[in-house]
């Protein structure tokens, strides 16, 4: 049976607001969601794209669909080379060969 320690479960609640405000801010250093085309917004939202991978081993870092360009930023062929972080992903994830 595993057994978590209050202080470890707290530790773990506290930590991951930080993570996911941590990965948002990246997320806008690669592209301001405002400023994306209708296209791109409507593309985004049909390929179920989010800022933050469900999964860490399936990330836009590690797509075959993902080039990079600068940091933990870079663009996506199924995005017509839109900007994405490297923590994104999308419904249409595939890992590199």
């Amino acid at each position: 049976m595993n057994i978590i320690s209050r202080r470890k479960l707290l530790a773990a609640m506290t930590m991951a607001p930080a993570a996911v405000l941590a990965t948002r801010a990246q997320a806008a250093a690669c592209y301001d969601p405002a400023a994306l085309p209708a296209a791109q917004r409507n593309m985004r939202r049909s390929l179920g794209f989010v800022d933050t991978a469900p999964d860490p081993r399936k990330r836009c870092g590690l797509c075959v669909f993902f080039t990079s360009t600068s940091g933990d930023c870079g663009k996506c062929q199924l995005l017509s080379g839109g900007p994405v972080p490297a923590t994104g992903h999308c419904d249409s994830w595939a890992a590199k060969g």
